[in-house]
């Protein structure tokens, strides 16, 4: 018996499970790749397993729709590995351990992997399941999607015969996703030196407990920014105490709102109980405003042992202006549409590596031109330093398509089997459709998905009700293809 036994769609839901028993992360896609490809020979289906590990599978046209123009359904096998600071976890051996709490499936202090893993799921039990009636089906399985897409980036531009594609990777049941954005990540560097001093001991400034979330999909919630946080703390401090910088690091992933922060600092030990006062004035000050925002917000100080070198004040001040001046959060809504978010930036990462200070920044827009103007607003503020940048990770934009009888059909089959509306909308958020689009420039393309929250945190949760209607549909649409 396995755990999700009994829930339906069971074909969905075994082959979800047995992908969250498989360690997946990002470059680590191996083993995954493996099982895909070895379900699709079992079937005795075409299988392709291409260089970079990306699944092709095809499955032939049942009666009555060898005339159809074929179809794609299309997800990513790769997940965001997040962890709770006090999971012991290990995601490059471990299986996921699943808990259902009511409708909810999620893991046990971690990222649940349901972004995508669902899609591949029900990609793998329609590949299986021979009552069904459809076109012509190819389920490409992507990977590295939440890195830098380098599955879709290196996709063959001749390997996909089908004109229609369904990406499985949106997160809200009832919305058609027609459009997204695209983006790209700033990486500054800030060289440093050290300087011995004495007589001055380690105060270590934790602030943990945010919610964080996709810095596409929650990126206009009221969230907090740990790595924003923590520095106004050290902005603060300084004002008043001369204090050193020992160590920094915060945020895991760069399409993750950063969670949790550390600094180490150094201060004289004559200005130790003063220090120590400053910063518990401040940290009381900090939570009380964001206890709305951030109702677990936690901010731990200790005080460590005497400290012999630190980092010396030209690479704080540089830090201390960036993190101050780099903006993060949404930067622009769409003009035609107020409720859409536009573009934005994350403030992702900080850490120290290499004698140096690295910030990185992602960032992304629907329209490119708003992307080059966000661009250079970072730019304008690392220019102000003596750090180095570059400029990587660069993902297209999906456009919306005016004319996508795909589009039409989809909307209206949801309100045929569910009798109401579905909404259309343009995602602030990276999907491969964007890639595939300028491989494939003629794909017809959209993205749906189920309800799933917190995606990207280790409280991602998969709703079992709206996979089960979101598979129905899915399935309906197949048949309606042809």
């Amino acid at each position: 018996m396995y755990k999700l036994e009994g829930l339906e769609p069971k074909r969905v839901f075994y082959y979800f499970e047995q992908l969250t028993q498989i360690p997946r992360c990002s470059y680590n896609e191996q083993k995954v790749s493996d099982y895909i490809k070895n379900v699709g020979e079992k079937l005795g289906l075409e299988t392709i397993q291409d260089d970079t590990l990306n699944i092709i599978i095809k499955k032939p046209a049942s009666p009555g729709y060898e005339n159809s123009e074929g179809v794609i359904i299309q997800g990513h096998m790769d997940m965001v590995c997040e962890k709770e600071s006090d999971s012991s976890h290990d995601f490059t051996k471990d299986p996921i351990k699943l808990e259902i709490d009511g409708d909810y499936i999620h893991g046990d202090k971690t990222t649940l992997g349901a972004d995508n893993g669902i899609a591949v799921a029900m990609g793998l039990a329609i590949l299986e399941d021979n009552t069904l009636e459809h076109p012509n089906i190819e389920l490409l399985v992507t990977t590295s999607e939440e890195v830098e897409m380098e599955g879709a980036f290196s996709l063959s531009k001749d390997i996909l015969k089908g004109t229609r594609l369904l990406n499985v990777d949106s997160e809200e049941e009832g919305v058609l996703v027609t459009g997204s954005a695209g983006g790209e990540l700033i990486e500054a560097k800030i060289p440093i030196e050290y300087e011995k001093v004495s007589d001055y001991v380690e105060i270590n400034i934790e602030v943990k407990g945010l919610m964080g979330g996709h810095s596409g999909m929650e990126i206009h919630k009221p969230r907090g920014n740990s790595n924003k946080i923590l520095n106004n703390i050290l902005k603060e401090i300084r004002k008043t105490i001369d204090i050193k910088l020992i160590y920094i690091a915060g945020g895991t992933k760069d399409n993750a709102i950063p969670r949790q922060t550390t600094a180490k600092i150094a201060v004289k030990s004559s200005d130790l109980s003063k220090c120590i006062n400053k910063i518990e004035e401040i940290k009381k000050k900090v939570i009380d405003e964001s206890r709305l925002e951030e109702p677990e917000i936690d901010i731990v100080v200790t005080k460590g042992r005497e400290i012999s070198k630190v980092i010396n004040g030209k690479g704080f001040d540089s830090l201390i202006l960036l993190l101050d001046n780099i903006p993060t959060g949404v930067f622009t809504m769409l003009p035609e549409n107020k409720d859409i978010v536009e573009s934005s930036s994350n403030l992702a990462i900080v850490k120290i590596e290499n004698d140096q200070i690295v910030i990185q920044v992602s960032t992304r827009s629907s329209a490119e031109s708003v992307l080059l103007e966000l661009r250079q607003k970072i730019l304008n503020e690392i220019n102000k330093t003596n750090a180095q940048y570059k400029i990587s990770g660069n993902y297209p934009e999906w456009e919306y398509n005016p004319k996508s009888t795909l589009r039409d059909t989809a909307l209206s089959l949801y309100k045929e089997m569910f009798g109401k509306e579905m909404k259309s909308t343009v995602l602030h958020a990276g999907l491969e459709c964007g890639v595939l689009a300028k491989k494939y420039p003629n794909l017809d393309i959209i993205s749906f998905g189920p309800n799933m929250y917190d995606v990207h945190t280790p409280k991602e949760k998969l709703s079992i009700s709206s996979t089960k209607r979101t598979y129905e549909y899915l399935v309906q649409l197949l048949k309606k293809l042809k």
